[in-house]
């Protein structure tokens, strides 16, 4: 038995009748090439540590939408406090949405904040190991 795959349907022709390249293309374009996204130091408000974190951010900007990723290594641990413990980001959002909070398999759920351009992060206490933030935005 031999499965065929339905081909993507995605419009070719934008509200104009002018031809573009479907978001789908730019975004694996993009990736194909190796951009490495744009990096920033987040700045995390009320983040509890032991030992000093090392903290690192990465985004990227494609057809409306920006996928971010923020890394915390903690000095000795971290831990952070629902409705509190927010990172702010340097990109326009246009839409709240979610985050995921991944440590180990641990996951857990964040919420992103259009208006105040910040991610609002969920309780932990006294994480050891890395943790990293992803999402993905309406600017």
């Amino acid at each position: 038995m031999t499965a065929a795959i339905a081909p993507i349907a995605d419009n070719v022709l934008d509200e104009n009748g002018q031809k573009f390249r479907p978001s789908w293309i730019v975004y694996f374009s993009e990736l194909n090439r190796g951009d490495v996204g744009t990096t920033w130091t987040p700045v995390i408000t009320n983040l509890t540590a032991v030992g000093t974190p090392t903290i690192t951010g990465v985004y990227y900007q494609n057809s409306g939408f920006t996928d971010f990723a923020v890394k915390i290594v903690p000095g000795t641990n971290t831990s952070s406090t629902l409705g509190s413990t927010t990172i702010a980001l340097p990109f326009n959002v246009t839409a709240d949405t979610g985050a995921f909070v991944i440590t180990g398999t641990t996951v857990l759920q964040g919420v992103v904040n259009a208006s105040g351009r910040a991610v609002f992060l969920p309780t932990w206490s006294l994480v050891t190991a890395p943790i990293t933030i992803t999402g993905r935005v309406k600017n």
